[in-house]
C-alpha cells in the first residue's frame, strides 16, 4: 500500500511540474502588453551616444554623436542635445556639423539642426577648407546635402559669403546656391587654396 501511495504522490508531483512547465512556456510566448508612455513624454532616453551608419562594403559612412537622445513614441520624434554629425565618404572631404539641438526624422535620413549650427568641410586637393554658420540647417546625410532658409555666413579659405535668404549645398556635386541678398568677398586665387 505504501508503495502505491508513494507512486501516486510521485505521479501527482510530476503532473504538477509538467502542467506548470507547460503554463510557463505558454506565458513566455504570449506577447506582453507594454506600458505606453504618456503622450508628450519620451519612451526611450540615452546619454552620450554614438550612432554609426555603414555603407554596403561595411565602411563607416556617417557617425552621429549626441549628449542626449529622447524618442517619443506618440509622434516617432527623436530629439538630440548637442548633436555632432561626421561624414566619412572616401572620395569626399570630411564634413562635420555641430549644433545645440537636433531632431531626426525618417530613420536618420533627415536631421534638423538648430541653434548655433556650424558646418566644417575639410580642405580638398583643389579646394580650401570651408566653414558655414547659421541658426538652422537641414542635413540629408545619404545625399551629402545641407540646406537652410535662414541667414548664413560662409568662409571658404580667405573668401567670405553671406546670404540673408539661406543656401543649399550639394557635397557630391560640390556646388552651393545662395538665396536672398548675397554678399561675396573673393580672395585672390593664390590665397584660395591653403
Amino acid at each position: 500500500m505504501r508503495e502505491r501511495l508513494g507512486s501516486l504522490v510521485a505521479i501527482v508531483l510530476l503532473t504538477l511540474v509538467a502542467a506548470s512547465s507547460y503554463w510557463y512556456a505558454r506565458e513566455l510566448r504570449r506577447p506582453q502588453a507594454q506600458a505606453a508612455a504618456a503622450p508628450g513624454t519620451p519612451d526611450f532616453e540615452a546619454a552620450r551616444l554614438v550612432i554609426t551608419q555603414f555603407d554596403d562594403q561595411g565602411r563607416v559612412r556617417h557617425k552621429l554623436f549626441a549628449a542626449q537622445l529622447e524618442h517619443y513614441a506618440d509622434t516617432d520624434r527623436v530629439l538630440l542635445a548637442a548633436p555632432r554629425l561626421l561624414s566619412f565618404s572616401p572620395d569626399q572631404p570630411q564634413v562635420e556639423v555641430r549644433a545645440e539641438r537636433g531632431e531626426v526624422e525618417d530613420a536618420g535620413s533627415r536631421v534638423h539642426l538648430h541653434g548655433r549650427v556650424e558646418l566644417r568641410r575639410a580642405a580638398a586637393a583643389d579646394a580650401p577648407p570651408m566653414r558655414v554658420r547659421t541658426e538652422y540647417l537641414l542635413a540629408i546625410p545619404d545625399q551629402d546635402r545641407f540646406q537652410t532658409d535662414r541667414p548664413v555666413e560662409v568662409e571658404r579659405g580667405a573668401s567670405r559669403i553671406s546670404a540673408d535668404g539661406g543656401m543649399q549645398i550639394d557635397g557630391i556635386a560640390r556646388s552651393a546656391r545662395f538665396d536672398g541678398r548675397v554678399r561675396i568677398v573673393l580672395a585672390p586665387a593664390t590665397e584660395q587654396v591653403q
